[in-house]
């Protein structure tokens, strides 16, 4: 490799395939930021806009370019060696976030099935126990309306 503080002097020296990215690498970022992360007409397109306007991502980022222009006829569906494991990531953090706040660390930990059941027996108990204080007001408020038929008012 040649040392970034000197400058090239000639480049006949320069060996192809140490000055640029593999194909594959390039293919991967290309699909990765085109068509998985900011595919475009899509909400994650004004994000990308916004990345590009507030944090200096490159504008080419936004053009749109068509895949038969950079693709071999044999290339169209690729394994990612490069990305695959971190979109895999990316995708398990997607349908299963981590627990962030006290609260989600704690409800994590406490939904075992063990504790699921502890929970359905407290609701339970809950139910009852309303149930029955229910019962004591309607008992208390048939005997009040029996004691004013009973006994009615002077008034």
């Amino acid at each position: 490799m040649i040392p970034h503080n000197k400058p090239v002097q000639n480049d006949s020296h320069i060996q192809p395939h140490r000055t640029h990215l593999p194909r594959q690498l390039a293919l991967e970022v290309i699909d990765s930021i085109q068509k998985i992360l900011f595919p475009l007409e899509s909400p994650s397109e004004s994000l990308l806009r916004t990345l590009v306007v507030k944090q200096g991502f490159d504008p080419d980022c936004l053009r749109l370019v068509e895949p038969i222009s950079y693709r071999r006829p044999t290339e169209h569906n690729i394994p990612y060696h490069y990305f695959g494991g971190r979109l895999m990531d990316l995708a398990q953090e997607v349908e299963h976030p981590t627990a962030r706040g006290l609260l989600d660390k704690w409800l994590e930990r406490k939904s075992g099935a063990r504790y699921v059941m502890l929970a359905t027996l407290a609701g339970v108990a809950v139910a009852i126990l309303l149930g029955f204080l229910s019962l004591g007001v309607s008992v208390f408020q048939a005997w009040v309306s029996w004691e004013a038929w009973k006994y009615p008012s002077a008034s």
